[in-house]
């Protein structure tokens, strides 16, 4: 009985293959029915997936370069602001008790030198009398010579007394720096996207993220970029200029034109995967609400977009020999009978393939079945096949995967 039911499972599969061939006998073709398509030139380009983040081009976080509460903040979140604007104020007590400390300083190095000064010219006067003496021999060469050093010692005294003045009214003047980075100002011309301090807080200078860290983040709105990750495997392919195409997240059905301005050198590690940086130039719409921070999803177009001439890419058939070499043909129409060319590819995307040589612009081409692909032989001839054989191909197909 098993043996019986295999030889009717058979028997059905081989009626289900010939019905199609004695049909179109029956109608006097004896021509393979087949999908033909013209060699034509196509804009083929392949495209590269990618995701990131909508990104200002020009976005500065501002931090605190001194430590102090934050006495008064000018702007809030959403305001424009101008280069050089004030917009923000630290406490600046301890700085203005570090003026005056060092001003105190500066004033009694000034004191000390016209000190020493009267004293070097006392020193002079000294060693002139001295030496008018020693000329008359009134006082002896030793009297001389401690003159002449105490007037040596006096002017390295002044000397020493000045360079002190040098180093207080330095030390001064960086008091008065610390003073002066009291008051945050912005600097680019932009709006305020971020406020995350509050008065009363401590301003730390520092970049990690902890409270008072940061100050605000300022950010050009007038020009967006989307900062992309791609693959290590697919970052050799990808070149500057290159167009790209990128739908936010917050309107998926939007493409943002863009193209390739910058790549990283050096990747970025996460987990087990490397990914490098990819800047894309966009050329957002008027009226579209547009964010930093928003996710977006890329297709970087390889290539440079010109028409080449292309076929259907299920139309390529590769071979390979057994020594695990692979070649690519296509079948041509020629005068009715199949014949098979090989052909040197090009690039290719989801529905076309670039034919780089073997055949030309004109030229028609089997495109499918696959099955019919697989069977051809070498001038065997063929047709293009109608609907209704194309209906009976696929609902027998459907019998043969049920059977």
């Amino acid at each position: 009985m098993k043996f019986n039911r295999k030889w009717a499972i058979a028997g059905l599969i081989v009626a289900l293959i010939a019905v199609p061939v004695l049909i179109k006998k029956s109608r006097g073709g004896g021509a393979t029915g087949v999908d033909l398509a013209k060699v034509e030139a196509q804009q083929v380009q392949p495209s590269i997936l990618a995701s990131g983040v909508l990104a200002f081009r020009n976005e500065v976080d501002l931090t605190a370069e001194v430590t102090a509460k934050v006495r008064t903040i000018l702007v809030k979140e959403g305001d424009t602001v101008e280069q050089g604007q004030t917009l923000l104020l630290l406490d600046p007590e301890i700085y203005n008790n570090a003026i005056e400390r060092e001003q105190a300083s500066l004033r009694q190095s000034r004191i000390g030198i016209e000190r020493q000064r009267d004293l070097v010219a006392l020193r002079q006067k000294t060693y002139e009398r001295s030496r008018v003496l020693a000329e008359q021999r009134l006082i002896d060469r030793a009297r001389l010579d401690e003159d002449r050093n105490q007037l040596d010692l006096a002017r390295a005294d002044l000397r020493t007394s000045e360079e002190s003045m040098l180093r207080a009214e330095s030390v001064l003047n960086d008091a008065r720096e610390q003073r002066a980075r009291t008051e945050i100002r912005s600097p680019i011309s932009g709006r305020v996207v971020s406020l995350p301090i509050k008065v009363g807080e401590t301003a730390v200078p520092s970049t990690s993220a902890f409270a008072g860290a940061q100050l605000m983040k300022i950010a050009d709105t007038t020009e967006i970029i989307a900062e992309l990750k791609v693959d290590e495997a697919d970052i050799a392919k990808i070149d500057i200029g290159q167009r790209a195409e990128v739908f936010a997240a917050a309107h998926p059905d939007t493409a943002l034109k863009g193209t390739v301005e910058q790549i990283a050198l050096a990747p970025t590690i996460e987990g087990q995967g490397r990914a490098y940086k990819v800047t894309v130039r966009l050329v957002a719409p008027d009226g579209l609400r547009l964010r930093s921070g928003m996710s977006v999803r890329s297709d970087i177009f390889l290539g440079d977009g010109q028409r080449r001439p292309a076929v259907p890419v299920e139309a390529v058939v590769t071979d390979t020999d057994e020594k695990g070499v692979s070649t690519q043909s296509v079948w041509v129409q020629r005068d009715g009978k199949a014949t098979k060319v090989a052909v040197q590819v090009g690039v290719s995307d989801d529905r076309w393939q670039v034919i780089e040589k073997g055949v030309v612009a004109g030229d028609t081409v089997i495109a499918g079945p696959t099955k019919t692909l697989r069977l051809l032989r070498e001038g065997e001839a063929v047709e293009q096949r109608k609907p209704e054989e194309t209906d009976a191909g696929k609902a027998a197909g459907e019998d043969g995967d049920d059977a």
